[in-house]
């Protein structure tokens, strides 16, 4: 999973074994579904439904699709926290200094 300007991406695997990378808010609904790559041979896969109406066929299961996406609030939430925590204790030591100069 990769980061950039607190925005997170999950990677998928498609049918092909290629990654995809996916905003996980763009998911709007997952299916479980199978299909015969060769004859005789059933594999499954979760059909991704994103909000742009796009439609993603990936490996992964949908119970592990949902944990990327609670994994990826989870990392958002501790960037946030962290930087509230920062912006707080900035604003607090700044507080401190005008009242001792006072």
């Amino acid at each position: 999973m990769s980061q950039n300007n607190m925005i997170t991406y999950i990677t998928l695997t498609d049918l092909d074994s290629d990654q995809i990378e996916v905003n996980p808010a763009f998911i709007v609904m997952m299916m479980r579904d199978t299909y015969e790559p060769e004859e005789g041979v059933e594999m499954p896969f979760t059909k991704v439904i994103l909000s742009t109406n796009h439609q993603i066929y990936a490996l992964q299961t949908p119970e592990q699709i949902a944990q990327l996406q609670m994994d990826s609030v989870t990392n958002v939430m501790k960037s946030v926290m962290s930087t509230t925590y920062d912006m707080l204790e900035d604003t607090a030591s700044s507080i401190l200094d005008q009242l001792e100069e006072e």
